[in-house]
């Protein structure tokens, strides 16, 4: 008789776990919206509440409040976020998996546009040599962005310069670029950082010329650390979209700027001059391929991570590698 309510009690517990009820409030969580969620699953937004208020009754507890049309989680309400996408991914990988006989299935890639443009070709066109019919989707996102669609499950995988990340991340460097300083062809201080960088590190040279900025530097950036570490004001002038248009905007002479080496091409070079930062400032660029810890790795995607680690051998980076497994 005991061992017949114990059986009972343990398949009520895995009835809690409805998946229906569960993918609407991921649907819910990840929009913070139930209206857009509704359009997300395509059912009507009173469905989507009564799903949620279900789950929560099987949980015994409150997973979000709703204010000013804008919805918030509760902490049980983040666990159960994270555990939603651990699940929703397995099953995704499962599915992926019955499927690597034909080696189809998609990957979801989000990265700077620079990286794609200057770090990625050779690997997109590697991985499309092996596996001819999987489909590679690469999103052109900020740091932020990818860092949101990374957490979600919408991306399987980054790749971004080194920055402190959310606990349920990985990060693994591939390959380190030198920051450069670059100023229009002839500029006064191009010649005086060749033969003294060092004379440029002071607030009157600061004041006097001030950076133009990609708004990817700003917000924790390799650019902002290094101005904080030397006691330097960042004196912008003018910001900017992307590196494309910093390089652009320096080469019509409306300012000076520190980049990555990474973004510089052999055209740049013929209209910028272009003088390489002393590695003593530790203002170069770490890349590295981030995604969730709790990531179902599939035969496609362990084979992308495979050929992402091989990026330090890019012949402009001085990486020589991950350090650590992926």
């Amino acid at each position: 008789m005991g061992a017949k309510n114990n059986d009972r009690a343990e398949k009520d517990r895995f009835d809690v776990l409805d998946l229906k009820s569960l993918r609407c409030f991921f649907s819910m969580a990840k929009h913070a919206s139930l209206t857009k969620a509704s359009i997300d699953l395509g059912i009507s937004e009173p469905a989507v509440s009564q799903r949620i208020r279900a789950l929560e009754e099987d949980l015994g507890t409150k997973l979000y409040e709703a204010r000013g049309g804008r919805v918030r989680l509760t902490p049980a309400g983040e666990q159960a976020m994270a555990f939603a996408v651990s699940v929703f991914d397995d099953i995704k990988g499962f599915e992926q998996t019955l499927k690597q006989g034909a080696e189809t299935g998609e990957i979801v890639l989000s990265a700077l546009d620079a990286i794609l443009g200057h770090v990625l070709p050779g690997t997109v066109e590697s991985f499309q040599r092996a596996h001819p019919h999987a489909r590679l989707r690469l999103l052109a996102r900020s740091i932020e962005e990818t860092l949101r669609l990374l957490k979600t499950n919408e991306a399987d995988v980054g790749v971004i310069p080194h920055r402190p990340l959310p606990k349920e991340l990985l990060f693994r460097p591939i390959a380190t670029y030198r920051a450069c300083f670059i100023t229009p062809k002839g500029h006064p201080l191009a010649r005086r950082a060749q033969l003294d960088f060092m004379s440029l590190l002071n607030e009157e040279t600061m004041a006097r010329y001030p950076l133009i900025v990609a708004e990817e530097q700003l917000g924790g950036g390799v650019l902002t650390e290094t101005f904080a570490r030397l006691k330097l004001p960042l004196n912008i002038g003018l910001e900017v979209g992307s590196l494309y248009t910093l390089k652009r905007y320096v080469a019509r002479g409306l300012g000076v700027a520190v980049t990555s080496e990474l973004s510089l091409t052999d055209e740049d070079r013929l209209q910028l001059d272009i003088v390489t930062v002393p590695p003593e400032l530790k203002a170069d660029t770490t890349l590295g391929v981030v995604l969730r810890r709790d990531k179902h790795r599939s035969t496609l995607l362990k084979d992308l991570l495979e050929m992402l680690s091989e990026i330090g051998g890019h012949p402009r980076s001085t990486a020589k590698g991950i350090s650590g497994p992926i």
